[in-house]
């Protein structure tokens, strides 16, 4: 199974996964895990147990270009990160007692239901976000924020809506992310951006900056249960790695709107597969 083939497949599949993560602030495992599954034969486990450990290094990396730019909200990422975090421990010690079937629905569903949110929303839409101000709990912490679009050449100020209702979704999108070793960016995107009312790009930002914390918590659980393979780890992670720094960059100069489009297609693209696979089809 684990020879030079292998490893250049390997290396391909996580370049280009990490590019679309760092793009759409899912972390690269979106995409890397069903294409490591489905393309190179390998179990579900040791595939998000890759992952996993892609996602800490690859969303430390994508991050950083992101605080650079002054584009990913801190305050409000390290907010919804509390949720996470838990669900993420949550969802790592639940991995080990659910069959393979089982993960591969609930992967496609969460998929599918964070794409058809994001499209109702997105109808009539110029814009990649609704602008609302701070609701009560957004506004005694300060989660409000601004930064400069380079795609559209203006300032954008933003505040954050329904604060409760997108915390206690960070936390179900940490469970999904320990379960299937994918960061939950799936999930937290569309919570901030649907819910929550911040531009597309801030959202894909604090998505990455959030994922490494998320990540990190539950890689601990995988590799206590054995589920990592240094031998699929290793070209996954200097894949994704090189794929998010030019996905970081891309994510900087298209307009949020484009960003919610392919965000879209390719969440139901990856739905669809994963849900047919779980029913056998």
């Amino acid at each position: 199974m684990y020879n030079l083939i292998f490893v250049i497949d390997a290396l391909m599949i996580s370049f280009g996964s990490g590019v679309l993560g760092a793009m759409l602030g899912l972390g690269g495992g979106v995409f890397m895990v069903p294409l490591l599954i489905f393309m190179l034969n390998v179990p579900l486990h040791l595939a998000a147990g890759a992952s996993i450990i892609a996602v800490v290094a690859t969303s430390s990396a994508a991050a950083a270009t992101y605080v650079k730019d002054d584009i990913a909200n801190l305050r409000l990422g390290m907010f919804l990160e509390l949720a996470t975090t838990v669900g993420a421990v949550t969802g790592a010690f639940l991995t080990s007692v659910t069959g393979e079937a089982t993960l591969r629905m609930i992967f496609g569903l969460a998929l599918l239901y964070a794409a058809a949110t994001m499209y109702l929303q997105m109808r009539n839409m110029e814009r990649s976000w609704v602008t609302k101000p701070n609701d009560s709990l957004a506004n005694g912490l300060h989660l409000d924020g601004s930064y400069y679009d380079v795609a559209r050449g203006q300032q954008i100020t933003y505040g954050v809506s329904h604060t409760p209702l997108t915390l206690g979704i960070s936390y179900i999108a940490g469970v999904v992310s320990g379960l299937l070793g994918i960061g939950g960016g799936g999930i937290k995107v569309p919570a901030m951006n649907v819910v929550g009312n911040v531009p597309m790009k801030v959202a894909i930002a604090t998505s990455n900056f959030m994922i490494g914390v998320t990540a990190a918590a539950s890689a601990l659980v995988y590799m206590r249960n054995g589920f990592c393979d240094v031998f699929i780890t290793a070209p996954v992670v200097l894949g994704t790695l090189a794929g998010s720094f030019m996905g970081a960059r891309l994510t900087y100069r298209m307009k949020g709107i484009v960003l919610k489009k392919v965000f879209m297609a390719v969440l139901t693209l990856l739905a669809v597969r994963m849900i047919a696979s779980g029913l056998g089809v």
